[in-house]
């Protein structure tokens, strides 16, 4: 089945040619696009044997209704989809969890700003080998606006991308050119363990059926839910076809309402799946899988925190002022402070100590006086409407918040 699903991905695919026509008339002149051609599959996967036995950790980190996964196999380290512009302090506490300090690769999906968002943010704080996209989207220059010299590896169907010895991610789809891009999303196999691991991106039913249909294997044991669990995906033949045991649906109601939908949540349930939901951890499900296809899956255990509170928020004054509640110092390295209505981030600079009792202040371009740090931003608490302030710690928790008076 699958020599013949490459043939019929080469081209002959039993339907008519837009450009042909039955009554005699001249043909229609048609226009492609570079690079949304159906994808004829490679025939790279099928000549690896993955093997070995292997360290394996993946964190699906809660970034509201964005995606953002980690996984460190052996000593590589990699991401597949960045979050939002928000999601950054997450990145950061992801890279930490895992004790990695740079990655071999990042799968970047589709261009979506829950998928995309964070990109930028995270090459500015890491190195990455490589990132790697599909070959069919319908705009990458979200992606090409800010990888610099790092190298784009655009994936056909079929390609495979060494994570170590014995160990490779499969790409799987897309094949064929969908308008909506969520459909040309970067589907992913990763076969380790014994175990197989299927991550969807936002792939919805159009892409599930162009999968089925070329025979893809789909069967797996770890199923990363596609497009935030809704129920224009994970269709009744998808899910007879991947028999997931585990389902992880990156996912926040509040910030979608029909994310992780309650059909798909009881279909997964009925296929036998066990559901967890990113919204439900406060940082991130830790995933490992043992030799011999053991998956286990439990929230991330985070050190506690120091006592820090903010003690003011000014409009006015654009100015921050945090406190030491705690009898001991407090190491602010790498912390952050978000504004969630201009949806603004500042990373607390390393070697920051707060002594107990002590305050730090976090001035803006505008803010007059001598601050002990700048956000380099002229205002960054808006002058008219509610805003809250987060402050958040290298662990990706939040720790304090405040609306700005």
């Amino acid at each position: 089945m699958l020599l013949a699903a490459v043939m019929l991905l080469s081209g002959c695919r039993g339907e008519s040619d837009p450009g042909e026509t039955t009554d005699g008339t001249a043909p229609v002149e048609t226009v492609t696009i570079p690079g949304t051609e159906d994808r004829a599959v490679l025939g790279d996967y099928l000549e690896i044997t993955p093997h070995g036995e292997h360290d394996v950790r993946m964190l699906f980190l809660n970034v509201g209704k964005a995606d953002a996964i980690f996984l460190r196999i052996g000593e590589t380290g990699w991401m597949i989809d960045a979050g939002t512009v928000s999601a950054l302090p997450m990145l950061e506490a992801g890279m930490n969890l895992l004790g990695l300090s740079r990655l071999d690769g990042i799968f970047i999906t589709h261009t979506d700003s829950d998928h995309v968002g964070g990109l930028r943010g995270f090459l500015s704080l890491y190195e990455t080998d490589a990132i790697y996209t599909s070959t069919i989207s319908a705009d990458w220059n979200r992606v090409e606006g800010v990888r610099g010299d790092i190298p784009r590896v655009a994936l056909d169907p079929g390609a495979v991308v060494q994570a170590g010895e014995g160990v490779w991610f499969e790409v799987l789809g897309p094949i064929r050119y969908n308008p909506r891009d969520d459909n040309n999303s970067l589907v992913l196999r990763l076969r380790v363990n014994g175990s197989t691991s299927l991550f969807c991106g936002d792939m919805m039913t159009d892409e599930e059926k162009t999968l089925m249909y070329a025979g893809m294997n789909l069967d797996c044991d770890l199923l990363k839910v596609g497009h935030h669990g809704k129920k224009d995906a994970t269709s009744s033949s998808f899910l007879a076809e991947t028999s997931p045991s585990v389902a992880l649906i990156c996912a926040d109601k509040e910030e979608e309402s029909d994310s992780a939908h309650k059909s798909v949540i009881k279909a997964l349930n009925a296929a036998g799946a066990e559901v967890y939901i990113t919204e439900n951890t406060p940082v991130a499900y830790d995933v490992k899988v043992t030799p011999g296809g053991k998956i286990t899956v439990e929230d991330v255990s985070l050190p506690e925190p120091p006592d820090m509170r903010f003690v003011s928020v000014s409009k006015s004054d654009q100015l921050v002022v945090l406190e030491n509640a705690g009898d001991a110092q407090a190491d602010l390295s790498g912390w952050w402070i978000l504004s969630e209505t201009g949806n603004d981030l500042f990373r607390i600079p390393d070697g920051t100590v707060v002594e107990a009792g002590g305050t730090l202040s976090v001035g803006c371009t505008d803010t007059s006086g001598t601050p002990d740090l700048r956000w380099n931003e002229g205002k960054v608490w808006h002058k008219t409407k509610e805003d809250r302030a987060v402050l958040i710690d290298p662990w990706g928790a939040e720790v304090d918040f405040m609306v700005s008076q």
